[in-house]
């Protein structure tokens, strides 16, 4: 009976873990969005509003794109929850700081909330690839978290974003150079995604 019961939790695990993951994401889509309608200009173009729509464009791409990770490896998994996997989880939801420092005039803010995502989204990462390593068929997924994987983005924005977050704190750096950090965020979540969707099949076709 109680192998039985094991089994059956195991086996709903996975569309339960994907239900938070999704619920979690549209939480955080839904607060960029009431921002985008209650303050932000996006019309006509600047610099300043340029800007503000690659932070917009950025925060969508980037949430997309940890939806993807979080999903695909999260429908691997049959096996008994752990609190490890809700805290990974709950990492989704520091884009809602980034939301509240996108558009702002002052970029400095959504720069230093960048590049604070980056870290806890390569700590999301590896706290994801290390327990799918509970399951000796997912033991060799964790190299997805290298340096030179889908992630690399990541270990590059945690420096590039606080440096721009310094520049622009000091005034250091041109409106136009503020403009393309901004316009990086999209580009990176659609890289993420792509490089890990390649190297996702490859494990999971992998004997």
């Amino acid at each position: 009976m109680d192998e039985n019961l094991e089994r059956r939790v195991a086996g709903q695990f996975s569309s339960l873990y994907l239900t938070l993951v999704s619920v979690l994401v549209g939480l955080v889509l839904s607060d960029l969005f009431g921002q985008v309608h209650a303050r932000m200009v996006l019309w006509p173009l600047t610099l300043e509003t340029m800007r503000t729509w690659g932070q917009v464009l950025g925060n969508t791409l980037v949430a997309l794109s940890a939806w993807i990770t979080y999903s695909h490896l999260g429908i691997l998994r049959k096996r008994l929850p752990t609190i490890w996997d809700t805290l990974d989880a709950m990492l989704v939801l520091v884009t809602i700081p980034v939301n509240a420092a996108t558009g702002r005039h002052e970029a400095w803010t959504y720069f230093f909330w960048g590049a604070i995502y980056c870290l806890l989204g390569l700590c999301a990462v590896r706290i994801n690839l290390r327990q799918a390593t509970r399951e000796p068929a997912l033991a060799h997924l964790p190299r997805l978290g290298r340096f030179g994987g889908p992630y690399t983005v990541l270990y590059l924005g945690v420096p590039s974003y606080l440096a721009m977050a310094v520049a622009s704190y000091f005034h250091l750096a041109s409106p136009l150079l503020e403009v393309f950090a901004a316009a990086w965020g999209p580009v990176a979540g659609v890289v993420v995604a792509i490089l890990f969707m390649r190297e996702w099949r490859t494990a999971v076709l992998q004997k």
